[in-house]
């Protein structure tokens, strides 16, 4: 037998091994129903039109590889091609890439409420930062203020004593002049 040089099976030969595969499966299936028939004793009625055994698949060759089914009329041809070993590599690579996307998918459901709730309480004592600085201010103001209201209550009381003072001049000064 003619091996290639990266020593992978011809389509002959990939048709005969799953030729063999299905003729064994049939037997196997004809070898298990004879024996349930015994166990039973009698024989179970057969649907009109059937085949008397079971569709059988062909194992996957080692490395990946596909089966392809074609029903012709009342024959079932089974084909079972392999993969190219170039894209080995890339289906693992998916697999990977895959994995790694339902793994981001489940930390942001899993996380993603507690960083939100993280979130607003670094917002929150951010907020307490400049309320602190706006309530010193408002101090000052409100100090200012005081200072402004007693400096004009001093005033006040001044100008009412000026005009006490002058009003008791007035009443001097007409009265004398009686």
């Amino acid at each position: 037998m003619l091996m290639t040089q990266d020593a992978r099976p011809t389509a002959a030969e990939i048709r005969q091994q799953v030729q063999s595969a299905v003729q064994e499966a049939v037997q196997a299936a004809k070898d298990a129903k004879a024996q349930a028939q015994q166990v039973q004793g009698k024989s179970a009625p057969q649907a009109p039109g059937t085949s008397q055994a079971p569709v059988a698949l062909p194992p996957i060759p080692a490395g990946g590889g596909r089966l392809i089914i074609d029903k012709q009329g009342d024959r079932t041809v089974i084909t079972s091609a392999a993969l190219p070993p170039e894209v080995l590599p890339i289906v693992g690579m998916a697999q990977e890439t895959a994995l790694g996307l339902m793994g981001l998918l489940a930390a942001m459901v899993i996380l993603g409420p507690f960083a939100r709730v993280l979130a607003k309480r670094m917002g929150h004592k951010a907020d307490l930062a400049p309320a602190a600085a706006q309530n010193q201010l408002l101090n000052q103001q409100i100090a200012q203020l005081q200072q402004a209201v007693d400096t004009m209550s001093v005033e006040i009381e001044r100008i009412s004593e000026a005009q006490r003072f002058q009003t008791k001049l007035l009443s001097e000064g007409r009265s004398s002049d009686r």
